[in-house]
């Protein structure tokens, strides 16, 4: 072999090794994504759960935060909505639709 075909298959694997590790690492990031939006989910059910107790969310840790909101619906139902802020600025509902009882308090 000449030293010319060498330096080719040299370049030739460089390319194709930067390329799989271009990929490694775009995957690292999806996974990193789908880690924030699961945990996202989580705490927004746990939130719910809370607020279903009466009681107000805790704070979170990672930077992200939640927030409750209640707003009518229709017929004396209300929707209460948990949003969890990620800390990326994205941002996750989870909506539930309540009818408060003869007591006053929210039947789910």
């Amino acid at each position: 072999m000449t030293l010319l075909e060498v330096l080719v298959a040299l370049v030739i694997l460089t390319m194709v090794g930067a390329s799989y590790l271009e990929l490694f690492s775009q995957s690292h990031r999806l996974v990193g994504s789908a880690r924030q939006w699961s945990d996202a989910v989580s705490y927004a059910q746990d939130a719910m759960e809370l607020v279903k107790l009466g009681r107000q969310p805790d704070p979170l840790p990672n930077g992200f935060r939640t927030q409750v909101t209640r707003r009518p619906w229709s017929s004396g139902y209300s929707v209460v909505t948990v949003s969890v802020f990620l800390p990326s600025g994205q941002r996750y509902d989870l909506d539930r639709l309540t009818k408060p009882d003869a007591r006053g308090t929210d039947t789910w």
